[in-house]
């Protein structure tokens, strides 16, 4: 088994991309660590979200991402839904070659990607984001950095919803989400689907999420969750 693995990803690397759910991923950067690399071509990168995802999105959606990443998840909705639009937030400069190659080799149009964190802009124009060498670990909240710390630009949490209005909410920000979520105005979703994590944040920052969700009128999608992903979508009509 691990001399399969072995030649796997030897065969990967030297073609440079592989094919995930119909998208050509790029795979030459140091980025795409092995584990990275096993989970695209097990065809297991963030199943759980694209789980979620497939069956609460339509159409002619706004969507909003928080944590594009390498660009992966929204890249597969895009080519399934090419009437949508996506709004893509990533925070880590290092990662936007790989995004901007992935979309070139898809010819991915509907997906505008924005290089700023997405948070009260009273509390500054710049967030300190600490970056890591693997970059899932990446984070706004983390305690230290094994690559660099660097200031990264805000757009206002308010007027990024007013502005965007968008049907679905995509969050994965490493931790983030206990501190920007309650803030957001989540009146206007259908649906949401977001990561938690659990190591990073206490019982209590995770209450304060559902809470949001729930005030404003989205519940979870119990069948539709796993993991530490969770799925939420509106019960009644939008206030």
């Amino acid at each position: 088994m691990r001399l399969k693995t072995f030649m796997r990803r030897l065969f990967y690397r030297r073609r440079g991309q592989l094919t995930y759910d119909g998208l050509v991923v790029p795979v030459t950067s140091r980025l795409i660590t092995d584990p990275i690399l096993d989970s695209l071509w097990k065809h297991r990168y963030e199943e759980p979200e694209l789980c979620a995802l497939s069956a609460l999105m339509r159409p002619d959606d706004r969507v909003l991402e928080l944590g594009l990443g390498i660009g992966v998840v929204s890249g597969i909705l895009a080519r399934r839904y090419p009437t949508a639009n996506f709004f893509s937030y990533e925070a880590n400069s290092e990662l936007m070659p790989i995004i901007s190659h992935l979309h070139r080799l898809n010819g991915i149009k509907n997906v505008e990607v924005r290089f700023a964190v997405v948070a009260p802009i009273k509390n500054g124009m710049t967030r300190r984001f600490r970056r890591h060498q693997h970059f899932t670990e990446s984070s706004l909240i983390a305690k230290s950095a094994d690559v660099d710390e660097v200031e990264v630009p805000v757009h206002d949490a308010e007027a990024v919803m007013r502005d965007i209005c968008p049907d679905l909410l995509i969050c994965d920000i490493e931790g983030a989400e206990g501190e920007l979520i309650p803030l957001l105005p989540l009146s206007g979703l259908r649906a949401a689907v977001i990561e938690l994590h659990p190591k990073l944040l206490d019982r209590e920052a995770i209450a304060k999420v559902f809470r949001a969700f729930l005030d404003a009128g989205l519940v979870p999608v119990v069948e539709k969750s796993s993991e530490t992903v969770v799925a939420f979508e509106r019960v009644g009509p939008l206030a």
